[in-house]
């Protein structure tokens, strides 16, 4: 009975610590299920306003995007949505382990940032095979030694792109690239290797696809023709003919071999950097033709290589585009550029220092038509002047970062066929009267950044095709009526600074509003009044931006204000008389307003009437005075982004958001501690994500709720809830942690225990099932055997004297000499050898209980079991690797050993009859103590040996000893 009752105990006893490691795990988990997201993911139309949570740059037209803070891939991925199309990670893992994205069949942008990335797997990218763009960043301060296992990029035959950036090439396997069959552009940057051809080796004919070749920061000195000693591929590589475009720049190239590039054949665009190099090495690589050459830090003067020697470069290579920057320039006249041929259609000039520059240079190339002589220091630009009259092809004019001053007369007569003349970032102050005459064709002008004070009635009076014109940026005094008159193709159109201008009439700037008008951009600055008149509406909808400190709209004109589809606003005051003005742009779709709460109070009630509403950012409002928040969002049926940045709000409530049953996006600022009311997001039927820049809360038990909330929800995210604090006695303190503190009630508690408890049970009753299961077969049979033999025994002691009774009762009960446990596996080698050898030869005969032969019809096999092994002397188990995996040879186990234990005599005799290692039998707890403790018989292989086990075996079963 004490080892029945210790047996039982024992059972219960790992039951129970099995429930409490169970109780403990589900608690911990509760606990850290908010402070596990790493991950975010949301559709394209929430980009601008979700918040950048990692550095990335996504592409357009490939959402659902994601965004990954994260330290493990197994588990933190584990967030992401499986049909996500575009992931940004920021990782601080030093492995990207096999299989890491296998699970996101449809990604097909990938950028990760790694700084302490040291290796990556085999098979770290298999699965991704609709992966078109990959970018790996390793270090952002110099190459690191990363281990690149091979295959590495296998599967990945849909990647057009690929970029790797802080990767030592020293340690990229020649066979890294192999498996990138449908590769067309590769971006390598700061990838520490001198030669390009070390480069070029570890490429492979498979990419015959590849198009354009980046190179970036990454120490080549020179280019040379050396071949692939280590490769068995042929050089020259064939895939190398179909590159179009190579780029190696931000490296001072010193050595350019003779035919060293001769392997690209097919070059279109070349791109170099170097340093001290000849112009005519260019020519001997073996490049015949290019269309565009990019060329920078030469030096070129009348010691070393001049102009005229890179002239007879672009009449060899016949090139249509020539871009020179941070180069340096002694002269650079008209005899210079006069052998550069007549196929250049394009000449920049930029970042570079000319020490004289002779304004007739260009002319000598007649079918030019893109100029840009940008971040030269130029003073003037009297091209027009020094042309003697002729007119020019120009279509593109860019002189932008110069130290212009004056736009004269004329200036730019001589080409009639400009579209885009970019003057922005100058010292323009003054445009004489006929600046722009004769731009007939002119599309976009931009003048932004200058310092000019007046806009004229005629400077803009010729230029009847302009589509954009930007004149931000500049201190405007004065602009006179009319001054617009003339650009009815206007499509955008950036007027400001007014910094002296106090009333703005826009019907008298335009004489009837630019019907193709997409963007008016105005920045007021102080005070200023903008009377809208009767100008007319745009024939679609456009986005009206105003700036300034106070913003005053001194009249309503319907057509106007109902065209204008998106509405930005930066300043204080927003009137319209004496009301906020926003109500009057009735038909708005989005609206962004950055006002500054220090200054002014001013009720945003009237946003409620904005019933099309979609997209509402308001920055730096104050909610706290003449304000209503209450309803303030009422009506907004439609609004789908909605972000409050630092509004001065003291609480969020379900009334506020009644209306809101399209919003998707909430992201909230709060500087000031903020409540949230309980179920307050229960009204948001559509929304997805919540995002807490910085929320301030009150260590108040009024906000427990949220955390719930955020746990039990499935489709909304909780952005940031783990870095938020709340205030406490004039203290900040982990909102998360402190909340689990003050809130948790003994009553919630013991609700949760509760719940825990009874899922727990249910989890452990049926892995009790599995594990348990017959152990507890074996305890019900052990003690329904003890209970008839002591009821039978007593029986039998009322009718027979001590002496017989004993002898009878052992006769009685002990039917067979040996119980015979084996598999069925194993039944030609008991029938044929050890039945025959232990029954019908030798001295004594023995009786063997053989399950096939002697187990009782009819009866269940388990009470056959039983009553075989207590009607016999011993035990005989031959043991093989199926036995070990066989269920009835275990229970056949088990109540032997239970016996031996209980009856404390030698009835078990263990035969190995194939050789069975300990570590195989250590997960076998209890035969593995019995081979400890009890000697066992070997089947010998060796023939001879087998008379000995025979007479051995034989023995021990007839035998009364406790030990083989």
């Amino acid at each position: 009975l004490l080892l029945i009752k210790s047996n039982s105990l024992q059972c219960f006893t790992s039951m129970r610590l099995l429930l409490c490691l169970l109780l403990l795990l589900s608690i911990f988990s509760d606990v850290t299920a908010l402070i596990s997201k790493q991950c975010i993911t949301f559709e394209e139309h929430l980009l601008s306003d979700i918040g950048r949570t990692v550095p990335c740059t996504h592409l357009p037209e490939l959402g659902p995007y994601g965004e990954c803070n994260i330290n493990d891939f197994q588990t933190d991925l584990s967030e992401v949505q499986q049909e996500i199309r575009s992931l940004c990670i920021f990782t601080h893992a030093k492995v990207i382990p096999a299989n890491a994205f296998s699970r996101l069949t449809t990604l097909q942008f990938l950028y990760i940032t790694g700084h302490q990335v040291r290796r990556v797997h085999s098979g770290a990218f298999s699965g991704l095979l609709n992966l078109k763009y990959l970018h790996v960043y390793f270090n952002d301060s110099g190459c690191s030694s990363v281990i690149m296992d091979t295959p590495v990029f296998a599967g990945l035959d849909h990647v057009e792109q690929l970029s790797l950036e802080g990767l030592r090439w020293s340690g990229v396997p020649n066979t890294t690239f192999d498996h990138l069959v449908g590769l067309v552009r590769l971006v390598l940057d700061t990838i520490c290797v001198q030669e390009l051809g070390e480069v070029l080796c570890r490429f492979s004919n498979d990419t015959f696809h590849l198009k354009h070749l980046t190179l970036k920061n990454s120490g080549i000195t020179s280019i040379r023709s050396t071949g692939c000693p280590s490769r068995s591929k042929a050089w020259p590589l064939t895939v190398l003919a179909e590159v179009q475009t190579l780029e190696i720049t931000g490296d001072p190239i010193r050595i350019i071999a003779t035919n060293s590039l001769a392997v690209f054949r097919n070059l279109s665009s070349l791109t170099l950097s170097f340093y001290g190099v000849w112009l005519g090495s260019i020519w001997e690589s073996g490049i015949r033709k290019v269309s565009k050459l990019e060329l920078s830090g030469i030096t070129l003067n009348e010691y070393h290589t001049n102009f005229k020697d890179l002239c007879h470069l672009v009449s060899q290579l016949r090139l249509q585009s020539l871009e020179l920057t941070h180069v340096t320039l002694d002269t650079l006249s008209k005899e210079d550029i006069d052998n550069c041929g007549t196929e250049l259609k394009k000449l920049s000039v930029c970042n570079s220092k000319i020490q004289h520059l002779d304004p007739r240079f260009w002319t000598s190339i007649a079918g030019l038509q893109i100029l840009n002589m940008a971040h030269i220091e130029l003073t003037t630009a009297p091209f027009c002047f020094a042309g003697n009259g002729t007119m020019w092809n120009l279509t593109t004019l860019g002189l932008w970062h110069n130290r212009l001053t004056v736009v004269k007369t004329n200036q730019f007569i001589c080409m009639p066929l400009l579209e885009q003349l970019l003057l922005n970032d100058n010292w323009i102050k003054i445009l004489e009267p006929a600046a722009f005459t004769g731009l007939f064709h002119l599309k976009v002008l931009k003048l932004n950044s200058n310092r000019i004070k007046v806009l004229a009635v005629n400077d803009f009076d010729s230029l009847r095709a302009l589509e954009i014109l930007l004149i931000d940026n500049n201190v405007i005094e004065n602009i006179e009526h009319g001054v617009f008159r003339n650009q009815d193709e206007l499509r955008e159109l950036t007027l400001g600074r007014l910094e002296y201008v106090y009333t703005l009439h826009l019907s008298v700037l335009f004489y009837g509003f630019p019907e193709k008008m997409q963007r008016l951009c105005i920045d007021a600055h102080y005070g200023t009044n903008i009377y809208i008149g009767s100008i007319g509406q745009p024939n679609s909808s456009f986005i009206l931006e105003l700036n300034g400190d106070i913003l005053i709209i001194s009249d309503y004109s319907s057509p106007f204000f109902e065209s204008v589809r998106e509405l930005k606003l930066n300043g204080s005051l927003f009137l319209f008389k004496l009301y906020f003005f926003v109500p009057y742009f009735s038909n708005l779709e989005s609206l962004e307003v950055l006002g500054n709460p220090e200054k002014v109070y001013i009720n945003y009630n009237g946003i409620s009437k904005l019933r099309y509403l979609k997209r509402l950012k308001l920055i730096n409002l104050n909610f706290s005075n003449h304000t209503n928040p209450d309803i303030t969002f009422w009506n907004l049926k439609l609004l789908r982004i909605l972000v409050l940045y630092n509004c001065r709000l003291s609480f969020l409530t379900k009334r506020m958001f009644r209306d809101l049953q399209s919003l998707e996006l909430l992201r909230l600022h709060s500087v000031s501690p903020l409540i949230l009311h309980d179920g307050m997001f229960d009204v948001l039927p559509a929304l997805r994500e919540v995002v807490l820049d910085r929320v301030d809360f009150r260590c108040d038990c009024e906000n427990g709720w949220l955390l719930e909330w955020a746990e039990s929800s499935r489709q909304v995210q909780v952005i940031y809830m783990q870095h938020q604090q709340c205030i406490l006695q004039y203290e900040k303190w982990n909102f998360l942690a402190t909340m689990e503190k003050l809130c948790q009630t003994g009553m919630q508690y013991l609700c949760y225990l509760g719940t825990a408890s009874t899922i727990t049970l249910l989890v452990s009753a049926s892995v009790s099932y599995r594990f348990a299961y017959w152990p507890c077969v074996v305890l019900f049979f052990r003690l329904r055997g003890y209970v008839e033999r002591k009821i039978g025994r007593r029986i039998r002691k009322r009718r027979r004297p001590r002496q017989e009774e004993d002898y009878l009762e052992e006769e009685a009960e002990m039917k067979y000499d040996a119980f015979v446990s084996f598999s069925s596996h194993d039944e030609a080698w008991v029938f044929g050898e050890l039945a025959p050898r232990l029954e019908e030869q030798g001295q004594p005969r023995l009786r063997l209980c053989l399950h096939n032969r002697d187990f009782e019809v009819g009866k269940g096999i388990v009470d056959n079991i039983a009553e075989s092994i207590y009607s016999s002397r011993r035990t005989v188990c031959v043991l093989t690797r199926r036995y070990l995996r066989s269920d009835w040879c275990g229970l056949e186990m088990r109540m032997a050993t239970h016996r031996l234990l209980e009856e404390q005599k030698h009835r078990l005799i263990l035969i190995f009859l194939e050789h069975i290692s300990p570590f195989e039998l250590s997960a076998f707890h209890r035969l593995s103590k019995l081979v400890k403790s009890h000697t066992y018989l070997d089947w010998p292989q060796d023939e001879s040996e087998r008379i000995h086990f025979w007479e051995r075996l034989r023995r021990n079963i007839a035998a009364e000893g406790r030990d083989i």
